[in-house]
């Protein structure tokens, strides 16, 4: 293997595997396809555009970009998802609404800010040379970033009471509303954390490679792929399953051409749910199991 394309790989990953557990914040503990959060990846970065566009700093821009993500999020629970849970209704239910959610979200943000690609950053991006490594200023702070959010939230997740009651959630949310926690704020703060990772990864997409308003579904798709190979039911999956697809699109790139990318995701996909369907982190689990 080329070792600049492995690391280069890598990178990407890193913030598939940011994007992959956002979904899965959300889908573990409170049983939602957040397909919504595809038109939050992409309308965050056209938030820190529009700010930055005011003459404000860049921190600033990042901050109400990343506010908006966690807004819409907390949104699409409180105004969408909260209100079928009320309803007792099917989990296909959840699917198309938040699907249509995502097409609004899509829309607007091309109404308002058009179909163009942007990007985030002006000029030739400055590069610093790693052994026999070549990183972009755009990469290293996409694997910096990355890095650091990742093990944020399974120190969170590992070491914090809130973290501990959020695994309960996963495990099981009745038994957590039968200790006396409220279950309504602990699916807020999954929204909540989803929206806030999902637009740091829409972000670091955004500075690296440009983006555009119907870019979001295409890195959902390939996050909810991560998500399967790695393991529906485990946050750590994830995180791997976004690593290697990251490293072997690359590969493919380097040993055939971009075009065939997306052909070798979902052959990927098709030969873990044959060979490997609870993915890599996944254990094998009744029925009854699943269902409850």
């Amino acid at each position: 293997m080329n070792n600049q394309m492995v690391a280069n790989g890598a990178i990407s990953g890193l913030v598939l595997a940011v994007l992959a557990l956002s979904f899965s914040i959300v889908y573990i503990p409170c049983r939602v396809f957040h397909i919504a959060l595809g038109g939050i990846f992409a309308m965050t970065p056209y938030v820190a555009m529009a700010v930055l566009g005011t003459g404000a700093p860049w921190w600033g821009a990042v901050l109400a970009a990343l506010l908006a993500a966690v807004g819409v999020s907390l949104l699409c629970e409180a105004g969408n998802h909260r209100q079928l849970e009320r309803r007792a209704a099917s989990h296909g239910a959840h699917i198309i609404a938040s699907l249509g959610v995502f097409i609004l979200i899509t829309q607007l943000t091309a109404v308002i800010w058009g179909n163009d690609t942007q990007v985030l950053r002006h000029g030739v991006d400055q590069t610093y040379r790693l052994g026999s490594l070549v990183v972009t200023r755009a990469q290293g702070m996409s694997a910096v970033v990355s890095l650091i959010l990742l093990a944020a939230v399974y120190l969170w997740l590992r070491y914090s009471g809130v973290g501990l009651r959020f695994r309960a959630l996963a495990d099981n949310p009745t038994e957590l509303a039968l200790c006396g926690y409220n279950v309504n704020h602990y699916r807020l703060l999954a929204f909540a954390v989803s929206g806030a990772l999902g637009g740091a990864a829409a972000l670091l997409t955004a500075y690296d490679v440009g983006f555009d308003s119907h870019g979001g579904l295409h890195m959902l798709l390939l996050a909810v792929v991560a998500v399967i190979i790695g393991g529906r039911a485990s946050f750590l999956g994830p995180v791997l399953g976004g690593l290697l697809l990251g490293i072997l699109r690359a590969q493919v790139v380097w040993h055939f051409s971009a075009r065939w990318q997306d052909v070798f995701v979902f052959l990927l996909l098709a030969a873990f749910l044959y060979v490997r369907p609870d993915g890599i982190c996944g254990q094998p689990t009744r029925l009854e199991a699943e269902q409850h």
